[in-house]
Order: structure tokens, then C-alpha cells, then sequence
């Protein structure tokens, strides 16, 4: 269930709905590249909330919104995502710049620059 899924709306290119982790069995996450944008929680009671990832970091509020149903979350979260689309791909191209300086490299066999330390070696 890993396959990336259609969305509900003509959505721009690199939008698409796929399970948030190897746990779920429906398309709960709204991806752009890869990093999620929007996603899908189910209530203890069966009713299900969307979530709208707008802002990263423990200082953001948190935005969810209660849906009628699973698909009209889905709408939703997609309607959303094409109100915002040029803030997501901004943010989500930061992201991965920063993924690609700080991450990529290491085990690759690059050579990264050395730490000063202070004191003897």
C-alpha cells in the first residue's frame, strides 16, 4: 500500500496521497516531494480529523479540522493544499536544500570538513 494514490482534486504535479507510516492501510498522508503536507488521524470514536502541516517546530500550533468522512477530509486537505501551494513547495524546497547540504553527503564517501576542537588531540 506503499503506491503512491490519486488524489480527489486535479491536483499540481508531486502532490499525492499514501500511507503516513507502514502501519496504516489507507492513503492517510498528503505528500509534496516526499514531506507531508496535510494528513489523515482517525478518532478513538471512528470519526476522522485532518491535519494541516503548515509551520514545522514545537512552537507552531497545531491545525486540525474535524471531517464528515474520510474522503471529505481528504477534499479537504487537497483544497487546502492548492489554496497554499506556492508556501508548501516554498517550504518543502527548503527542506530538502537543507536535507541535501547537511544529510545527503555523510557515508557517501565525501570527505567532510573537520571540527576545530580545542586542547590536545
Amino acid at each position: 500500500m506503499d503506491a503512491p494514490q490519486q488524489t480527489l482534486t486535479p491536483m499540481p504535479d508531486h502532490f499525492h496521497w499514501k500511507p503516513r507510516c507502514h502501519l496504516d492501510t489507507l492513503p492517510t498522508g498528503l505528500f509534496l516531494h516526499g514531506e507531508i503536507v496535510a494528513s489523515m488521524h482517525q478518532r478513538i470514536d471512528g470519526a476522522w480529523l485532518a491535519r494541516l502541516h503548515a509551520d514545522d517546530g514545537l512552537d507552531t500550533p497545531l491545525v486540525m479540522r474535524r471531517c464528515t468522512s474520510f474522503d471529505a477530509g481528504r477534499k479537504g486537505c487537497e483544497l487546502w493544499a492548492l489554496r497554499h501551494e506556492r508556501a508548501l513547495r516554498r517550504k518543502v524546497a527548503i527542506k530538502l536544500q537543507w536535507i541535501q547540504d547537511n544529510v545527503v553527503l555523510r557515508g557517501r564517501g565525501a570527505q567532510l570538513e573537520r571540527q576545530h576542537t580545542t586542547g590536545p588531540s
